[in-house]
């Protein structure tokens, strides 16, 4: 039966998407390998269709199959030659690399077009090799989460008031949240650089600007779910194991966020944006998710262009001009929007800058020569996004009549040369040393010099929605990236 059925080439189309799971499988929810997995069986499908009219459908599924396979086989090697520490890793480039490949191509589909061999065993070996690789991934991933339960039924935030205070006026809010923005005290440190100025322009517009902040996590993954949840989460290491890597529960977390669930209650409009992670928040909570130019999960997305289509051009296309095009969009609709007396507005955009890709110098235009010192790459684009911030402050001040509350951080600072395993004092900084900003009308003072932000919701809670939560004790929590919940308190090692 085998030899007469042509499956492979479909069975092909599934295997690069199904193996970037397999390998993020912690941190990818499977949900997100759904349209991936639908787009490339079409494209193979309606290629097929095509080919077959012109020289029939088992040439056209080996062809298919041959170009799949050459170019999973070209990515994954590439990559594996460029992260290697060989003296040959110049056999990786494009031109050499990739002439390769191509006649290899080129010799393999002339073979297949002009040859007159019946080719009932290349198509039965071909269609046995495709169902196996399939079989070993679907396994892999059924044993993977056999073993790794994860109980999204018991309630772990359970302070969330269960009904709302009578409070005449609420202000709108909004949580700007800069990826990778590195404080004051780390841009000294390893960039000499110094950032008084623009913190300076911010407190002139009325925001209280700590002179060293610290985030609690300093990985996003664990340092927004904190923030929105208003909550260490000490619990993970005893829940999940201090070896595991399952972000799941933290995929949760972040999703049905106790913060949009108090803002719910109180009635507030939520609208989140497509510039970072993807936008925030489950659809039972969040009212509007704006600046969406796709829906393939970012992480997924990133690792298929880097390792299937391997060639700068599909990189700068699928992954740079689509960052660019997110947050131009991003710029110009968040701080437009407001709401009214009756149904404020919570509006939050979790910006990817000056987080890379390295898409913008210091002045916003669009680069476009190759990144050789990528220190300074990162260091013009955050100039760039300092005067975004500030820009985006004038224009929702100025819509807003001043009254609203604008929260502006980062959930870390900048981390590329940080040793994870065996951390330096300076490495505690450039890991937590973040950008913290709060616009709060008519109750600053309930802001303290060290706010840590995994109290700066329940602070503006308490100030404006009459709410009575604790404020936790400032820390800092440490882990490696190998063992994301192996927590180690740090924050007697940090300056303030």
């Amino acid at each position: 039966m085998l030899k007469n059925l042509i499956a492979h080439p479909f069975l092909f189309s599934l295997f690069p998407i199904l193996v970037i799971f397999q390998y993020n499988i912690h941190e990818v929810p499977l949900v997100d390998t759904f349209l991936p997995l639908f787009f490339s069986f079409i494209i193979v499908l309606v290629s097929w269709i095509i080919l077959r009219f012109f020289i029939g459908g088992k040439k056209s599924g080996l062809i298919i199959s041959l170009v799949v396979m050459l170019f999973v086989i070209y990515g994954n090697l590439r990559t594996f030659i460029l992260n290697s520490e060989y003296e040959f890793s110049f056999l990786a480039s494009n031109t050499i690399m990739g002439t390769v490949f191509f006649i290899l191509l080129i010799v393999g589909i002339f073979y297949f077009v002009r040859t007159k061999r019946v080719l009932d065993n290349a198509n039965s070996i071909t269609n046995t090799i495709g169902l196996g690789m399939i079989g070993v991934l679907v396994i892999t991933i059924s044993i993977y989460y056999y073993e790794n339960p994860i109980d999204y039924s018991t309630s772990y935030f359970s302070d969330i008031p269960i009904t709302a205070n009578n409070v005449p006026i609420k202000p709108d809010i909004y949580l700007l949240i800069f990826d990778e923005y590195a404080g004051n005290v780390q841009l000294k440190n390893d960039f000499n650089y110094d950032n008084t100025d623009f913190m300076i322009e911010l407190q002139d517009r009325g925001f209280y600007v700590p002179e060293a902040s610290y985030t609690n996590y300093p990985n996003t993954h664990l340092s927004l779910p904190s923030i929105l949840n208003m909550h260490y989460l000490d619990f993970l290491k005893e829940e999940l194991g201090k070896d595991s890597k399952d972000r799941r529960l933290l995929d949760k977390f972040l999703h049905d966020n106790s913060v949009m669930k108090v803002l719910k209650l109180y009635n507030y409009k939520i609208i989140t944006f497509y510039g970072g992670l993807g936008a925030i928040g489950n659809t039972n909570i969040v009212n509007e998710k704006l600046c969406s130019s796709g829906f393939v999960n970012v992480d997924l997305r990133k690792n298929l262009v880097l390792t299937y289509l391997p060639i700068s051009y599909f990189n700068t296309v699928l992954l740079d001009l689509h960052q660019k095009e997110k947050l131009d969009c991003m710029f110009s609709i968040l701080p437009e929007i407001k709401g009214s007396k009756d149904v404020p507005v919570f509006v939050m955009g979790h910006f990817r800058l000056p987080h890379e890709p390295f898409i913008y110098d210091s002045e916003g235009k669009v680069k476009t020569e190759k990144i050789d010192d990528e220190k300074k790459a990162y260091l013009d684009q955050l100039i760039f996004a300092s005067k975004k911030i500030l820009e985006l402050s004038d224009r929702i001040l100025e819509n807003t009549n001043r009254e609203s509350v604008i929260i502006i951080m980062s959930d870390h600072g900048y981390r590329t040369n940080i040793d994870w395993e065996n951390p330096s004092n300076q490495d505690y900084i450039s890991g937590f040393n973040n950008l913290a900003a709060y616009y709060m009308p008519n109750q600053m003072e309930n802001l303290s010099e060290t706010t840590s932000p995994v109290n700066i919701f329940r602070i503006v809670f308490n100030s404006y929605l009459d709410t009575e939560f604790e404020i936790l004790e400032d820390r800092q929590i440490w882990h490696t990236i190998e063992k994301p919940f192996d927590f180690t308190d740090v924050t007697d090692k940090l300056p303030r």
